[in-house]
């Protein structure tokens, strides 16, 4: 039986290849989303004073903490979804989680420098979580979620709501035995925009251990950002991921190149093309596995050399 993968190519070695490739190597390999995290203190109603929480409770620690992992944010070479990559502007660190086609990076508004007497502060984390279409909210305030007039904005698709079940006198926190929740049950809800579908079963409130609260919105904030994209785009045009670009520029240098008119130039194989398939085509076996062995690797790369990774079980991983 024969193979139905053409065979590999070589390149010329010209200045317009390697355009073509360095157009190519810009191109993400993974599609990229951000989502804010807001956390709701004790009676607060009011959009500026909740964006001023520099902190919370140990168990809203331990929620973002579950979320993803510890990134840093100066000189980071991973999309940081408009956080500083310099100043530390918007604060020294930030969680992020990846797998093999997703790249997730929260805007975490209490990791965010915050100094109340600086009409900039407000504004600064105003600014990233307004232009979020999926946030987080951590809501500790004792109240209903309002989620037509906390906060306005026009990008607001969808809210994922997290509320402890029940709240914990200051008594019972000093006394506790379980400080950051994991033991403790908590409501989630999506929340979605005027004219938004409802893209969650959790449209109605659900109540989840808080062990398999951080996973659960993970999961839900993935598929809210891919339907919030798309949803954004204007007129129906249809949305392109990172990997569909990149098969894009790959064919486009094969039909140009594999006609056998490039015999007498010197060719050239960069690694970055020999990885995405103008090269040794991989098995069909290989395709399987890689789509039932998924791998998440929860921290990005420190550099453009080494990476740092932390890998999770499958079901973490699972779209």
């Amino acid at each position: 039986m024969g193979s139905s993968y053409d065979p590999p190519i070589a390149l010329p070695d010209t200045d317009m290849i390697r355009r073509a490739i360095s157009t190519f190597d810009r191109i993400s390999a993974v599609d990229n989303y951000k989502v804010g995290v807001i956390y709701i203190g004790d009676g607060q109603t009011e959009e500026k004073d909740i964006l001023l929480n520099d902190s919370g409770p140990p168990a809203y620690t331990s929620f973002i903490s579950d979320l993803g992992t510890l990134c840093r944010l100066k000189d980071a070479k991973f999309n940081t979804g408009g956080l500083d990559r310099q100043n530390d502007t918007d604060g020294e660190f930030t969680y992020c989680w990846r797998d093999r086609c997703i790249e997730l990076v929260f805007h975490v508004a209490t990791m965010m420098p915050t100094d109340r007497n600086s009409d900039l502060t407000y504004a600064n984390k105003k600014r990233h979580m307004g232009n979020d279409f999926v946030n987080i909210i951590y809501n500790d305030s004792g109240l209903p979620y309002d989620f037509e007039h906390t906060f306005p904005s026009d990008f607001r698709y969808v809210h994922i709501v997290v509320t402890p079940e029940s709240r914990a006198s200051f008594v019972d926190r000093r006394l506790e035995s379980d400080p950051d929740g994991k033991n403790r049950y908590y409501k989630v809800q999506v929340m979605s925009g005027p004219g938004f579908p409802d893209i969650s079963p959790a449209a109605e409130t659900k109540i989840l251990a808080g062990k398999h609260v951080a996973a659960f919105c993970r999961l839900i904030a993935i598929n809210a950002s891919v339907f919030s994209s798309v949803s954004s785009i204007k007129d129906g045009a249809p949305m392109a991921s990172s990997w569909r670009n990149r098969l894009s520029q790959i064919k486009q240098l094969r039909e140009r190149y594999g006609h056998g008119e490039i015999q007498t130039h010197h060719a050239v194989l960069p690694s970055t093309v020999t990885q995405q398939g103008l090269s040794s085509p991989p098995s069909r076996e290989n395709n399987l596995a890689s789509q039932f062995k998924r791998t998440s690797v929860a921290t990005l790369m420190s550099d453009g050399t080494n990476r740092s990774s932390m890998t999770s079980s499958s079901h973490d991983a699972a779209l």
